[in-house]
Parts: C-alpha cells; sequence; structure tokens
C-alpha cells in the first residue's frame, strides 16, 4: 500500500493523526510489496529508546516504547516499558501523547513486548524504507521536551 492508496483507504481523523505521527520523524518500513504490504512499522529513535507503531490493518494497532538495551528489533522487540493497543485513534493519539523519555513520569519499567509488535521475517520482505526528511528527525524531541518538565 503506498501512502496515496493508504490515505484513500483511511477515514480522515486516522489519516490525519498517522500524518502528525509521520512529521513527528518516524522512519517508516512498509514491509511486503508496496501495493499490497504486510506490515507498516514505523519507528522513532531516541538514545535509549525506540517509539514504534505496528500496523497489519487498520481495525486495530499497537504502539509500543522499547528500551534499546544492546539493539532492538523494530520487527521483534523483546521488552517494552510501555504499550498501547488498540483502534488506530486512540493508539496513535496515546502515542502523540507519550512523555518524552527524560520526563520524570515516563515510563520505564520493562515487561514482555506484545505479540502484535512482532512482524515475521517472511512477512519483512521486499521492504521499501523511508526515513524523515533531515530537518524531521528531532521534531518529536523537541515537541515532547516542551512538557518535559513538571512546573
Amino acid at each position: 500500500m503506498t501512502e496515496t492508496t493508504a490515505a484513500r483507504c483511511l477515514p480522515p481523523e486516522i489519516e490525519r493523526l498517522l500524518l502528525d505521527v509521520l512529521d513527528d520523524g518516524f522512519a517508516v518500513y512498509c514491509c511486503g510489496p508496496k501495493a499490497a504490504p504486510t506490515a507498516l512499522v514505523v519507528a522513532y529513535e531516541w538514545p535509549h529508546y525506540v517509539d514504534l507503531v505496528a500496523i497489519r490493518d487498520f481495525d486495530r494497532i499497537t504502539a509500543a516504547r522499547a528500551p534499546k538495551h544492546d539493539n532492538v528489533d523494530v520487527f521483534a522487540p523483546k521488552t517494552v516499558v510501555w504499550a498501547y493497543q488498540g483502534p488506530p485513534q486512540q493508539t496513535l493519539q496515546a502515542l502523540l501523547n507519550l512523555l518524552h523519555p527524560q520526563h520524570p513520569d515516563a515510563p520505564r519499567d520493562e515487561y514482555p513486548a506484545p505479540r502484535s509488535l512482532v512482524v515475521r521475517r517472511a512477512d519483512q520482505r521486499p521492504m521499501t524504507v523511508r526515513l524523515p526528511p533531515p530537518g524531521r528527525t528531532a521534531v518529536r524531541d523537541r515537541r515532547l521536551a516542551r512538557a518535559r518538565c513538571v512546573c
């Protein structure tokens, strides 16, 4: 599914939220053929975490923040410190509202990642990767940093 095809299939409020996530500086991994992908994974890299969204269909999606440790596989994270699974509108909004990792109230306790984040290697190929434009890579950091302080 190309962005144009996906946009035509999405309700406007979900399309807007997905575009807000992409505007935050997330990289996009389109897994499978462009015309009929098996999954769409979006990821935002922090120094010690990765914020993720795994989309297999637009009825129920999963968002998460995974600790990096030595390395994290964005297609199969082992642990998370936060996860939300549900209808796309609520899930994408929850991700957009997730606290900056350095915020004092940000989630930090690790637990096993939900299975819905896993995209099997066989389902990943072919893969199209779209990195955020250079000026967008730190947008999420700057936006969430405004709320980092507890006043």
